[in-house]
C-alpha cells in the first residue's frame, strides 16, 4: 500500500507530496528527505491492520488545495529499498514490487519464501520456544514439559540434561534456523565442523575436565546469548531487509537507500551481539587444541601474523583477555571455522562501533569521522544478520559443552547423530504476503 501525504517542509517552509510505502507495523522509524533542501524528515508508522495504520511525520500535513500544481514529489519505502530523490513511481527503487522483482529476477520467490518463513517462525514457532527455553534455564521441569505437551505437542522428554537440552535446543533451532533462512550456510558448516572436533575432544579426560571447570561460565554464555537472541527476534523488522543484500549483486544496491530511521537499536543489538559471539570462541579453541595437541589449553607454535608475538597466548585464560581481533584471528585458522570472521568482521565492528558513528540521513550511509564514505545502511543490516547468524550456531555450540560437563554424561553414550542439532525439518507455512 502506498499512501500520499502533501507536506510542508519544517526547514525551508516549501510543500511537497511524500509517497510512502506501508505495511502492518508495532511501529517503524522512517525519514523522508525534502526535495527542495534535503532536509531528512522523520516519521512513524503504526497499525496492523488498515483501519488503525497511522503515519505520523514531523513536517506538517496540508490539504491537496494548499499545494502547488508542480509540487516536486518524493516516493520512498521503509521496507523496501528505494531510490533517493524518486519522484514517480517508474524506474528502479520506486514502486516496491517492482524493485524486488528487477533487483532478484529469478531469485525472487527463494527470497519471498525465505522472508515469509522467518516471518512466520516468529510469529508462530518463537513464544512458545521462548517459553519452553525460559523453563529450561530456570530448571522448572513440570512447566517444561507443560510447554512441552501442550504448546509444542512434544511427548517423549526425558529426565537427563541430555534429554532436556535436547528438547529444548532443538526447538530452538528450528526457530532460529528458520529465522536465518537459506543463506545461512556459513553458520551451519562452523557448527558442522565443531560437531566433528568435539566429538574427538570428548573421549579425552583433559578435555572433559576443562569444561566441568568451565560450566558456571557455559552456563553464564548459555542464559545470555539466549537473551540477546530474543531481543534480534523481538526487533526482527528493523534489520530484516539486510537479507536482500545476500540474494543480489552488490553493485545493483549502489543508489538505493532503505529509507529507517533506527540506527541506535539496531547498532545496540550489532554490539553486543558481536562482544557475546566472541566471548563464545574460547569452546572452539579448547576443542581444536585437545584435537590437535591433547591439551585444550595448548595453542601450539603456529599464531596468526596479526597477533604479537608478546600476546601469543598460553593458556585459555590469556585466550580470553584477547581483543576480539585476535580471537577471529584464531579460529579462522581453522578450515571451516573461518566464516565466522566473515560473520563477525572486526573491522566493520570497529566502523560501527566507533564513538563518532552516525546514520547520516542525507546520504542514507553509516559514517564516522574518519570514515566518511562508510557504509550502506542495507550492508550495515546484512551484518546485524551476519551477527545473528553466528549467534545462532554458537549457542548450540554451548549447548554441546554444557551436556558434557554434566553429570549423567557417559564418553560412549551420544554419536554424531545425537549432537546435530541442525536436523533437517519442514518450515513453517510461508505467508507472502508478508513480503510485497
Amino acid at each position: 500500500m502506498i499512501s500520499r501525504y502533501h507536506v510542508r517542509c519544517p526547514g525551508c517552509d516549501e510543500v511537497f507530496i511524500a509517497r510512502i510505502g506501508a505495511q502492518p507495523t508495532d511501529l517503524t522509524k522512517f525519514y523522508v528527505p525534502c526535495p527542495h533542501c534535503q532536509l531528512p524528515i522523520r516519521g512513524r508508522m503504526t497499525g496492523q491492520e488498515l483501519d488503525d495504520h497511522r503515519v505520523i511525520l514531523d513536517g506538517d500535513l496540508v490539504s491537496e488545495a494548499e499545494a502547488s500544481t508542480n509540487a516536486p514529489v518524493v516516493t520512498i519505502d521503509p521496507f523496501v529499498p528505494s531510490r533517493y530523490g524518486a519522484d514517480s513511481l517508474d524506474g528502479l527503487g520506486t514502486f516496491p514490487t517492482m524493485t524486488l522483482m528487477h533487483l532478484l529476477e529469478d531469485r525472487m520467490l527463494d527470497f519471498m519464501e525465505d522472508s515469509g518463513h522467518a516471518s512466520e517462525a516468529i510469529d508462530s514457532l518463537w513464544v512458545p520456544t521462548e517459553m519452553l527455553f525460559e523453563y529450561y534455564l530456570d530448571e522448572n521441569w513440570s512447566m517444561f514439559a507443560r510447554v512441552a505437551n501442550k504448546r509444542l505437542e512434544i511427548q517423549r522428554i526425558g529426565t537427563s540434561r541430555h534429554d532436556r537440552s535436547r528438547l529444548a535446543y532443538h526447538a530452538l533451532g528450528v526457530a532460529t534456523v528458520t529465522i536465518v533462512g537459506q543463506t545461512g550456510e556459513r553458520g551451519k558448516l562452523v557448527f558442522d565442523r565443531f560437531t566433528r572436533k568435539h566429538l574427538a575432544a570428548i573421549r579425552q579426560e583433559s578435555h572433559r575436565a576443562l569444561l566441568r571447570a568451565r560450566d558456571a561460565e557455559s552456563a553464564s554464555l548459555e542464559r545470555d546469548v539466549f537473551g540477546v537472541m530474543g531481543h534480534f527476534v523481538d526487533n526482527y523488522p528493523s534489520w530484516s531487509m539486510g537479507r536482500l543484500v545476500r540474494y543480489v549483486d552488490a553493485s545493483t544496491l549502489t543508489d538505493l537507500t532503505l529509507f529507517r530511521d533506527e540506527f541506535t537499536l539496531v547498532r545496540d543489538l550489532y554490539q553486543q551481539g558481536f562482544e557475546l559471539a566472541c566471548k563464545c570462541l574460547w569452546i572452539l579453541l579448547a576443542t581444536q587444541n585437545t584435537v590437535k595437541r591433547g591439551d585444550p589449553n595448548s595453542f601450539g607454535e603456529i599464531h596468526p601474523a596479526i597477533v604479537p608475538t608478546n600476546k601469543r597466548p598460553k593458556n585459555l585464560t590469556q585466550f580470553d583477555k584477547l581483543p576480539n581481533a585476535y580471537k577471529l584471528a584464531y579460529s579462522g585458522q581453522v578450515p571451516g571455522w573461518d566464516g565466522l570472521s566473515s560473520l563477525l568482521d572486526n573491522k566493520r565492528r570497529n566502523t560501527i562501533g566507533h564513538a563518532s558513528v552516525r546514520h547520516d540521513l542525507r546520504s542514507g550511509r553509516i559514517v564516522t569521522d574518519k570514515d566518511q564514505s562508510g557504509i550502506s545502511y542495507l550492508d550495515f543490516l546484512n551484518e546485524v544478520l551476519g551477527v545473528y547468524e553466528a549467534l545462532c550456531s554458537l549457542m548450540q555450540i554451548v549447548r554441546l559443552v554444557r551436556v558434557a560437563a554434566s553429570p549423567d554424561f557417559t564418553v560412549n553414550r551420544p554419536n554424531a547423530a545425537v549432537y546435530r542439532s541442525h536436523r533437517r525439518f519442514t518450515p513453517p507455512p510461508c505467508r507472502t504476503s508478508r513480503v510485497r
